[in-house]
Parts: C-alpha cells; structure tokens; sequence
C-alpha cells in the first residue's frame, strides 16, 4: 500500500491500494480531512469502484465544514451515514409496514394452520373449521381492517349454516371452536410481527361480555376434578406405563400448567436455584411464573441426571417435540374406571382434568381467586369465578350462620312450649 497523495482538492486526498485492482491500474483510496472544535479529524469517503472520485469527496468535506459552522445537519461522516442509514431503515420500515397494512388474512391463517400441522395432534380440527367457516368470510379481507363485527357476521353466518352430514343447523360448540381458533390466529399473528392492533375476539375484561354475547348458550366448562386419592392412583397407573407421561402429567397436576405449555418448556426456562418455571408465550398471552415444589425438583434433577439436558424437557421417542398427551393416559384412565358410564364430556377424565384440579384443590384450601388467576394464567377473572363454588368463601360461612341462627330459635321455642306444658 502506497503513502497518502494529495488531490487538487483541499483536505483530500488519496493513496493507491496494489492488491486490489480497477480499470487495470491499482485502485484510489480516498480520504478526507477537516477540523471538528480545534481538532483534525480523518475519515474514509470510499473507493474509486463504487463510484468515488475527488470531487465528491471534496463536496463531503465542504458540507461537512460549513454544517460545523452553522451548527446544523450532520458534522461528519459518520453522523451522514448513520442518518442515512436511519432513513433508509425508516423507508423500508414504512414499506413493510403498508405491506403489512394491507396483508389479507388468508395469509396469516395459511400460517396458522402450518404452524398447526408441526404443533398440535388436533391440527386437522383447525384446518376443517378454517376452511368451512373462517376462510369464505375473512380470507381477503386486510388483517388490520377485521373488527368485532366481522366475528360478529362470522358468527350469525354460522347460525343461519347447516352441517352437511345431518342438514342440522350447527351446533353451539362448533361456533364456540371456531371463534376460539380465529382468537388463536390472531394471538400468533402478533408474536409473528403479522399483526400489531387488538385482538378482535380477545376475552378481556374490557370486552368479555361482548364474548360471552358470541357463546350464548354454550356451557362446556370442565367440571370434573381429582380427589387426592384418584389424583394419586392415576399418577401410579401412569407411572407403570411411562415414566415420562408420568412426569409431564405431574408437572401439570403441580403447577396448573396446560399441555401445551408443558411440551413447549425448555430448559433454559427451568431455575432450579430459585424453584421457578418461566412460562412463555402462553395460550391466553399472558406470561406468568409457576413453582417449582420438592417432588417437581427431584424430578428435574432426575432428568438433568439422566442426560436429557438440552432444548426441550420433554421429546417424543424419535427426539421431536411432542404434540399430545399420549394415547396411554387414556388407556390408563380407562383401567381404573374413571370414565365408566360418563356421557357428559365435562365428567370425563383427560389430560385436561390435571390442571383443572390444581385450580379446583387451591380453591378448595381457601385461596383467593386473585391468587388462582394468577397462578392459572387466566386474562379474564370470569374464567377463574367457576373455582369460587369450592372455596370455603364468607358466603357459605354467612348461610351456615344464619342456618345455626335458625336453630337457635328453634330451640327457644322448643324451650317455651315446654314450659308452658309444666
């Protein structure tokens, strides 16, 4: 490399680089050099390839040297780069988004429904309903542009269908289904950087009576719950199974926590030094905490033992994630009668019921709703109410009261109508 040349250019100049070659002749370097309040300062323009010459570098050094002067714009350039570079970003941040702006929805739901093929045993569910009832109606319409009242249309739509198979106009849980995969698409929409407003069939407090309003007349709320002796039973029965279908089955017993968010734990989640479960990205979008307590510790240290340590905590048999409980929960549910001669869905033991009892025994010990909320994950202090009837609230000491009340005057007058015997 050669030494600095200087240019007809003041405060330019140049030096002619051997390895690296234009137009056949060793390639210009080119420089500029200035003062900055007292102090020389030297910054690369470019090289003669990409389009430099001597005279763009001295209309650099010139604006440079005034906007010094003047106090103004950018006075060096570093700062004329980053700013460009900043408006350039600016430029392509608005581009994308107007193209997101105007992303119809199909797109994003098309998403989805990949996404579900990878993640969900119940996949072909989601795509039957997408296609039946959400694809006719939102498809082309802009992400951004869909409200309450195109649920509210895609709703009334499917009061007015009939299934195909029975010509029967459709069942409420089907509408019920449906909405709640069409609040899920736009739940990942947003932690996809495909969508960033509210989401239109969003359960909040804000709005949950709007959502209620859309489910009317559809209870499928779980009822049944474990006792400690079945919960301790089915744990043993899973156990000689699958020790790993044992183990998640009792992580979700312990900390509330649903199956999905139990395949999708990793271990970077897990702090054994403080006894706490990260619980990211959950389905109701709000992240929260679980605690680790000494049977779900012994069980962590045991699987870190065993040379499981890696991404997730739990894989199937052939090293991927797990999409379901597995088959045998159900055979084991099976064996020990849990389900015999249940009709009603909501009687029945499934990998679901786990977490139901975690709520139900918090509840049944007396905690209050607020700390059952929090430790379900719920976004909507309604989902948590159903757990209310359990508690040992004031209400029902209220109407023990006043039936011990009833009792004492009962023996009162018993009382008198003796006496007035004798």
């Amino acid at each position: 490399m050669s030494k600095w040349k200087k240019t007809k250019f003041p405060g330019v100049r140049f030096r002619e680089v051997d390895t690296r070659r234009h137009r056949g002749k060793s390639e210009k370097y080119y420089a500029i050099r200035y003062k900055s309040h007292g102090q020389a300062k030297e910054e690369g323009v470019g090289w003669e390839s990409a389009g430099i010459t001597p005279q763009y570098a001295s209309n650099i050094r010139s604006q440079i040297v005034q906007n010094i002067r003047t106090g103004h714009d950018y006075q060096s350039l570093r700062e004329r780069r980053r700013l460009e570079e900043q408006k350039r970003q600016a430029e392509q941040d608005e581009k994308e988004a107007r193209k997101r702006e105007n992303t119809p929805f199909k797109t994003l739901a098309r998403r989805y429904i990949e996404w579900s093929k990878m993640e969900k045993k119940s996949w072909k569910d989601d795509e039957s309903r997408y296609k039946n009832h959400i694809s006719p109606i939102l498809d082309e319409t802009p992400i951004k542009d869909i409200a309450v009242i195109h649920v509210e249309n895609l709703k009334s739509t499917m009061k007015k269908k009939k299934n195909a198979r029975t010509n029967k106009p459709l069942a409420d849980i089907t509408i019920k289904h449906t909405l709640a995969l069409l609040r899920q698409i736009f739940y990942k929409g947003k932690s996809w950087g495909m969508y960033d407003g509210d989401n239109p069939v969003t359960v909040t407090a804000r709005d949950s009576k709007t959502f209620r309003r859309f489910l009317k007349g559809v209870d499928r709320k779980r009822e049944r719950f474990l006792s400690r002796q079945e919960a301790k039973i089915l744990l043993d029965e899973l156990k000689n199974r699958s020790q790993q279908l044992h183990d998640y089955c009792q992580l979700s017993l312990l900390t509330g926590m649903r199956m999905g968010e139990v395949f999708n734990l990793k271990w970077m989640d897990i702090d054994l030094n403080n006894d706490l479960i990260h619980i990211k990205d959950p389905k109701s979008g709000v992240s929260r905490h679980a605690y680790i307590t000494p049977p779900l510790k012994d069980m962590f240290i045991r699987l870190e033992v065993d040379g499981k340590k890696g991404g997730l905590v739990f894989l199937d048999r052939n090293g991927k994630k797990i999409k379901g409980a597995s088959n045998v929960f159900d055979r084991g549910v099976k064996k020990l009668g849990f389900n015999k001669n249940v009709v009603d869905a909501r009687d029945k033991v499934v990998p679901h019921t786990l977490r139901h009892t975690f709520a139900s025994w918090l509840a049944m010990q007396g905690e209050s709703i607020l700390t059952i909320q929090k430790l379900m994950g719920h976004s909507d202090p309604s989902m948590t109410l159903r757990y209310a009837k359990l508690s040992p609230s004031h209400e029902r000491e209220a109407v023990v009261r006043l039936a011990q009340g009833e009792a004492e005057v009962e023996r009162v007058v018993e009382l008198e109508r003796n006496k007035s015997k004798k």
